[in-house]
């Protein structure tokens, strides 16, 4: 079932989409993320998806393929921005003990509908990628030509990222060094920090879970530019040899770098607009900008080089 996902994905995509709309103008009353046009909005774009997903299926009649291709793609892209913040909400939900809304009461319905948004997401990627191998005439499994009945097995080859995106994912895994850096100096009072010491160590509670993040977010980093991302090394004892699952770092890897990657980018855009007025707080918010979309761009970057490399070939 799960290896025949090329034939059936557009029609989930389809499906997917009118029903998380359907729930979007119900639930919600039209609102999305309490901006009230926002779910009509969310919701005509979804119907249009689902009427594309549903086209993609369709080989030779329809559309312009381009026009379909084009258009699945910006749904993707319209989805990841929708579920952009899914990550803070998780982190909110580990520290809180309750998902809160802007209010400080729990509330669901924002988190809920970030996890539609990733369905969707994830839903008409895959109906692109099959879309466009379906046209072209390719295998959507290994994306070659090769006729379909010609296939015995599916053979997974090690492919070790190129020296180009291992630089990318070792400058990303350094990125918070300047962030933690300038947390340090000014808990110890140091200059440019001198005066703005924090009140207490509870305000240190998000930079030092970041630290104790550091270490396992730089393991998921490298691991998809390196062998032990595909095959589990031999201190994993009874893993030891076997080929690592695709969705294994790949399912975290796009919860993660979506809001790491939009947040840090829009606090650029602010600094470059504005920003802080006093020079400390400048150089912090820079260090903070520098970390969040180095990381979440980098582990971006790194994780579509691994699908590539990580793709099934077809044995013929």
């Amino acid at each position: 079932m799960l290896r025949q996902w090329p034939s059936w994905v557009g029609y989930a995509a389809g499906g997917w989409a009118v029903l998380f709309g359907a729930v979007l103008l119900l639930a919600g009353h039209g609102a999305l993320d309490g901006i009230g046009w926002l779910g009509w909005a969310g919701a005509a774009v979804l119907v249009v998806g689902a009427g594309l997903a549903l086209a993609s299926t369709r080989t030779g009649r329809g559309a312009p393929v381009a026009v379909i291709t084009a258009g699945l793609w910006g749904v993707v892209l319209l989805a990841l921005a929708g579920s952009a913040f899914v990550l803070l909400d998780l982190i909110s939900w580990a520290m809180n003990g309750a998902m809160l809304g802007r209010d400080g009461r729990p509330d669901w319905g924002p988190f809920a509908e970030r996890l539609g948004f990733v369905g969707v997401a994830v839903l008409f990627l895959l109906a692109a990628l099959s879309g466009r191998h379906r046209t072209t005439h390719r295998c959507p499994r290994c994306g070659l030509d090769h006729p379909p009945d010609a296939v015995v097995a599916l053979d997974r080859p090690l492919v070790l990222a190129t020296p180009r995106i291992r630089l990318i994912a070792h400058l990303g895994s350094v990125a918070f060094v300047p962030y933690y850096a300038c947390h340090l100096m000014r808990f110890a009072n140091l200059p440019p920090f001198r005066g703005t010491r924090l009140a207490d160590a509870g305000d240190l509670f998000i930079p030092t879970f970041i630290l104790c993040t550091a270490l396992p977010a730089d393991f998921l980093l490298l691991g998809l530019v390196h062998s032990w991302g595909q095959v589990f090394p031999s201190w994993t004892v009874w893993l030891a040899g076997r080929r690592v699952p695709r969705f294994l770092p790949v399912v975290p890897v796009w919860l993660i770098a979506p809001t790491l990657a939009g947040y840090g980018t829009g606090m650029w855009i602010y600094l470059l607009i504005g920003g802080p007025t006093t020079f400390p707080d400048y150089l912090l918010s820079c260090a903070a900008a520098t970390a969040f979309a180095g990381y979440g761009w980098a582990l971006g970057v790194a994780a579509i080089s691994y699908q590539r490399r990580t793709r099934p070939r077809c044995v013929l």
